[in-house]
């Protein structure tokens, strides 16, 4: 797919975006899958002010690095229900490890011989649903305002020693992490998941710049100045990674399969390539950053996407670009995009520069 977007420091883009859907075979095998489409706009499990992610949308021009996300249930290791388990999703180096729970609340009790509330423990399930709603955050129990933890404004609901009322009883998160469990009935920690993040909570939000009179004045319709890229970046944020994805690389996912198995496959060892044309006869091939990799747990057959990207200063003489997938080892020689776009001194086919 090909569009144009502003550059927020002002050159127009034409942006290239490809999506690749695979299935997941026995043995890891990845096979490509008969349905290919491109994803138009974020899509959500219900209403987006209620319910998670479940895709991000392929109209972005740029991402500084790659997304990883993953979108299922935790099921217990041997089948059977269970109070607590591990699930982990691993990327080459980069790995997160979760903690999942049953049903658990928090009990009225005494902490400090003054009104609280204690964790209760955990009752067996068969499956968690790993979604956001489950975790950390939502609304402040009680607020009459009914302000919500802005990293996770859908979660379970966040007690507050002002507003909640100290003889109820009340859901404590089912999913936290390894690292950080939660013990005390006002912790706070960072919402855990494994899905794509909503692009106004706070992890997004953050990087969007600000949209003032001043931006309506003097900026519109560019981005603000203090615009960041990584506004793009849906991914939990332990599950950005440090740059791309090439390809090739190894990813396992424990805890996630109804049966306990642990799933393994290689990213897609191939690339994708554009070839740019310009009306004054210049031609420049350059390769796709592959700046996604989502996975759908939900059904019998497991499903990978994969997703790259790139894009070009556009001039009015550029023309079109058409893309090819290669080996990657074929394609690595070729330049990439990064926030600039490409390398000022990028050699077309005919010794020109684009």
């Amino acid at each position: 797919m090909g569009f144009s977007q502003l550059h927020r420091d002002g050159p127009e883009m034409a942006c290239i975006a490809v999506r690749g859907s695979f299935d997941v075979l026995p043995g890891g095998k990845l096979s490509l899958a008969e349905r290919q489409e491109l994803v138009f706009t974020d899509t959500y499990d219900g209403d987006p002010h209620y319910r998670s992610m479940v895709q991000a949308t392929d109209l972005v021009p740029f991402k500084p690095a790659t997304d990883v996300t993953l979108i299922g249930s935790a099921f217990p290791p041997d089948g059977r229900p269970a109070t607590d388990w591990t699930v982990s999703v691993s990327v080459a180096e980069r790995i997160l490890r979760l903690r999942v729970h049953g049903p658990r609340k928090w009990l009225p009790g005494l902490k400090h011989l003054k009104p609280s509330w204690k964790l209760g423990a955990s009752d067996p399930i068969e499956s968690v649903p790993l979604d956001y709603r489950l975790a950390s955050g939502g609304r402040y129990i009680g607020d009459p305002e009914g302000d919500a933890d802005r990293r996770n404004p859908i979660g379970l609901g966040l007690l507050h020693g002002d507003y909640s009322r100290f003889a109820r009883v009340f859901p404590a998160p089912q999913i936290d992490s390894i690292d950080a469990p939660i013990k005390d009935p006002y912790d706070a920690p960072q919402p855990q998941g494994f899905g794509p993040i909503s692009p106004w909570w706070i992890q997004r939000q953050q990087f969007a710049g600000t949209y003032d009179d001043d931006w309506k004045q003097n900026r519109h319709p560019r981005l603000p100045a203090d615009f960041d890229y990584r506004f793009y970046q849906s991914a939990h944020p332990g599950l950005i990674m440090p740059g791309f994805l090439i390809g090739n690389e190894p990813v396992k996912v424990e805890g996630c399969r109804p049966d306990g198995e642990t799933v393994t496959f290689r990213v897609p060892g191939i690339a994708i390539i554009a070839d740019h044309s310009w009306d004054d006869g210049r031609q420049a091939r350059t390769r796709l950053n592959l700046d996604g990799l989502h996975m759908d747990f939900r059904g019998r057959m497991l499903k990978v996407d994969v997703t790259w990207r790139g894009w070009i200063t556009r001039c009015p003489a550029y023309l079109s670009a058409q893309i090819n997938a290669v080996a990657i080892e074929d394609a690595l020689a070729y330049p990439t995009s990064d926030e600039d776009g490409l390398a000022d001194d990028i050699t077309t086919r005919e010794g020109a520069t684009s």
